[in-house]
């Protein structure tokens, strides 16, 4: 046998017995990647264009049917030439989307990230992760293009909801967690993203410019990253599109080798974002050709392009004229072969499981479930809910009787009718404009095949040729269903909308429906429709928000689908102001993945509940908290602010005032503070903290230790998130006002009490000074426990003493322990 089909042989031993056996095209074939295109042969596909094997291969909806087990089988089939029919048998990693479930018809879709870090449970990231694998492995996918590390702090950016929020320490603990379910006994490659700053675009635009300082980058917007670096050894790891500090970053050795690899000790595999690396010539004009941009990618750390070889296939030519040198093709090469190796890929290629019984497991859907309800967040309650039982309701609102809406747009659901071409798209929001552009960039070679040459740019007739050609191409569909609805009866049958629910459970003669209108356009009659229901009723449920998309013509958030909007469309807020004129109490009820601004209808509500992207169990979360079986429990893990013109506002801010619950000094001092601050949720019982005890002197290289009690001195069963914060009061550099560095789920029975204790890693404070060495630095400090950021129930003071401490890592996470007491009587 030879070594590196040996199992028994150790790691670098199989990857240099491989090494020295492949041919340079062999080698190069190991830095590409393949899509799948369900309208074609792929075995013809793949012996035309890939005999000397490959890196990576797409596998996401755009390449699914729906057909599952043709689907399977023609995974199965793809894979089965590589390990079978060329020459070393190298087996593909096959790649999917995880963030709200496996991207696979059928699967269990899960609230979108935004609502899992809703919960404050790492627990609960790691069970969806775990979830996660056993699916994709199902249906023989190994690695998952999830989860992002991208911290959320502009509500513009369409992908906001696909994040863990706007604090680096929130998002590493739900990300980590995440890469921990995910990955398993390293039996699927998480690949964490965007490296780095991907959220922070000027503008809030998908992809844009973005400028970090070097200090702010490593402390800040690089922490999530290197948490799941060094706690859950993620294999790796996706770079951001767009530019960073005038670097394209898909071409960016500072960031892909300097900062990535020697700073924060990544030693996985760096895969491309999809065209990221084309991008660095066709719109960043970095390089002016495609050799010279798969030259300067490859030298910068950029293992595998991604989604197709559009550079890289000139690599090897490169090679061969002596303006490359092989030792960086086989640095890559290494890299992408010691991940096969170390995922058993080489001896268990194919699925491992039963999809379909994967995908009918019970406790699958009870978790998607519960995630949804411990993530709806109650920011206001006039003592309106949990509702009675004998009412007469109202529902109303373009989400009462959707499903559609209640999806991320990285779910199946949300991607049913995705091509790949949508996956590789900029901020501008046409469709055929963007396709455009990559084709007349990137697939030249294809045009001329038919005939449309040019040098630079394509003649107004050739324009007008390839448009033609774009359109009728986006028509045409390879899938088994015809449009997202019949995709979501077929594969998600028990997906129920609002108003559906709240029929089986108030009695279809009590609940009356008008849909008002539109996400985004007024409805003829659709105002006096919902006054007509609303004067039947004795309350009114309005279910609002938008729809996330990267394809829909009618989505208000997605990829490629930012938004200067940051509230609700004109036609709802029209409606709105039409049912508060009628005096009946509302109960509003947002379901978008962005954090909208909603002042007015805060102001005028009885009640508002940010529900996000609940996924298929969504509307019986919904009504389960409306109606008090279940009791809310989500804490925002964002800043919801009023107006666009207060971005950024986020929690972790540097000071402004003497006060640190300054925020701002606009003219109108409305806006000088969020609407709902980072951590605020409400419940429908009361939490009271009590007896705060901590070490008032730590060591820099020791550990503070903080303990206090919270009992349940409410009427419900309940559970609250308490939130540690610390200040450091004094600092060379400027520090946040406050900085989360611990927080904990806490479950009370009425009259119930537990003490909690956190466990704080002085490290955890470490951060680059004015010499950009990261240190832990003694002075005084202060405390925070609060039940939000700003309603902040304990308070005081330690001082860290020592000499300055000079650190290689930072901790990353605090320790825990619940302790119950005896209940009081």
């Amino acid at each position: 046998m030879m070594i590196y089909k040996d199992a028994s042989r150790s790691l670098p031993e199989r990857v240099e017995d491989l090494l020295q056996k492949m041919t340079l095209k062999e080698k190069v074939a190991q830095l590409y990647c393949m899509v799948n295109l369900g309208q074609q042969d792929p075995i013809q596909n793949v012996k035309e264009n890939f005999n000397e094997g490959v890196g990576t291969v797409s596998f996401l909806n755009s390449s699914q049917t729906g057909n599952t087990k043709k689907d399977m089988e023609t995974l199965k089939n793809i894979q089965r030439f590589f390990v079978e029919e060329t020459r070393l048998g190298i087996p593909a990693l096959v790649h999917n989307e995880g963030i709200a479930g496996a991207q696979i018809p059928g699967a269990t879709t899960f609230p979108q990230s935004m609502n899992v870090a809703s919960t404050w449970d790492p627990e609960l990231a790691k069970k969806v992760g775990e979830v996660v694998r056993k699916q994709l492995m199902a249906f023989g996918i190994r690695a998952v293009h999830s989860p992002l590390f991208d911290l959320g702090r502009d509500p513009r950016w369409g992908r906001i909801g696909e994040t863990y929020g706007e604090d680096p320490y929130l998002v590493a603990q739900m990300g980590t967690a995440y890469v921990k379910g995910v990955q398993g006994n390293y039996q699927v490659m998480a690949a964490a993203k965007h490296f780095v700053g991907y959220g922070n675009a000027e503008g809030g635009r998908n992809g844009g410019e973005q400028q970090i300082a070097e200090r702010k980058l490593l402390d800040t917007y690089c922490f999530p990253f290197e948490a799941a670096i060094h706690e859950a050894g993620v294999m790796g790891i996706m770079n951001s599109y767009g530019i960073l500090n005038e670097q394209a970053v898909s071409t960016s050795k500072w960031l892909l080798t300097d900062i990535l690899r020697e700073k924060l000790g990544f030693s996985g595999l760096v895969v491309a974002d999809y065209g990221s690396v084309s991008h660095a010539n066709a719109r960043y004009r970095v390089a002016k050709t495609q050799k010279e941009t798969a030259i300067m990618a490859l030298k910068a750390g950029m293992d595998v392009e991604q989604p197709n070889n559009t550079c890289y296939r000139y690599l090897e030519e490169a090679v061969e004229s002596g303006e490359l040198d092989m030792v960086y093709i086989d640095r890559s090469v290494k890299r992408v072969l010691e991940t096969k190796f170390k995922m058993g890929l080489f001896e268990n290629p194919y699925q491992e499981g039963d999809f379909l019984v994967e995908i009918n497991n019970a406790e699958y859907q009870k978790l998607a479930q519960e995630i949804a309800e411990k993530s709806i967040v109650m920011v206001k309650n006039d003592s309106i809910l949990p509702l009675k039982q004998k009412l007469k309701i109202a529902v109303i609102g373009p989400s009462a009787d959707s499903k559609i809406n209640f999806f991320g747009g990285y779910s199946s659901v949300g991607t049913a009718d995705t091509t790949t071409g949508d996956f590789d798209r900029s901020e501008d929001d046409n469709f055929i404009k963007m396709a455009y552009d990559a084709v007349i960039t990137e697939h030249r070679e294809m045009l001329r095949s038919r005939g449309i040459v040019f040098d630079h740019q394509p003649s107004p007739e050739q324009k007008e040729k390839i448009i033609e050609m774009l359109k009728k191409n986006r028509s045409v569909s390879n899938k088994v269903y015809k449009t997202t609805e019949e995709f979501i009866e077929t594969y998600y049958p028990n997906c129920n909308t609002v108003k559906e629910v709240l029929e089986n459970e108030f009695g279809f003669e009590n609940v009356f429906y008008a849909k008002g209108c539109d996400i985004s356009k007024p409805i003829k009659g659709g105002n006096e429709d919902v006054k007509k229901v609303i004067q039947q009723a004795d309350i009114v449920i309005a279910v609002l928000g938008g729809k996330e998309s990267m394809r829909a013509a009618d989505a208000t958030a997605g990829e490629n689908k930012d938004n200067q909007n940051i509230g609700l469309e004109s036609p709802q807020l029209q409606m709105m102001e039409e049912v508060f004129r009628l005096g009946k109490p509302v109960i509003s009820v947002i379901v978008d993945g962005r954090p909208l601004a909603t002042p007015s209808i805060s102001e005028k509500s009885k009640a508002v509940l940010y529900a996000w992207l609940p996924a298929q169990t969504g509307a019986q979360a919904i009504v389960n908290i409306l109606t008090g079986k279940s009791n809310p429990s989500g804490k925002l893990p964002v800043t919801v602010i009023k107006d666009s013109g207060q971005i950024p506002m986020y929690n972790s801010r540097l000071p402004f005032y003497v006060d640190i619950n300054e925020w701002a000094e606009y003219i109108d001092h409305d806006k000088n503070t969020p609407l709902y601050p980072f951590g605020y949720g409400l419940s429908y019982t009361d939490f009271k903290y009590s007896d705060l005890t901590l070490n008032k002197e730590v060591l820099t290289d020791g550990e503070l230790q903080v303990t206090f009690t919270i009992k349940n001195i409410g009427n419900y069963q309940g559970d609250e998130v308490a939130q540690l914060y610390i200040r450091d009061c004094f600092s060379d550099i400027a520090r946040p006002t406050k900085q989360l560095v611990g927080f904990v789920r806490v479950s009370l029975g009425v009259n119930e009490e537990t003490e909690v204790t956190f466990n704080v890693d002085m490290r955890q404070l470490a951060f680059h000074n004015i010499d950009m060495k990261q240190v832990v630095e003694p002075g005084e400090m202060e405390l925070f426990v609060g039940a939000s950021s700003d309603d902040i129930r304990l308070k005081d003071s330690f001082k860290i003493i020592g000499e300055d401490r000079e650190i290689l890592r930072k901790v990353f996470s605090s320790k825990v322990t619940l302790t119950s007491k005896m209940t009081s009587l």
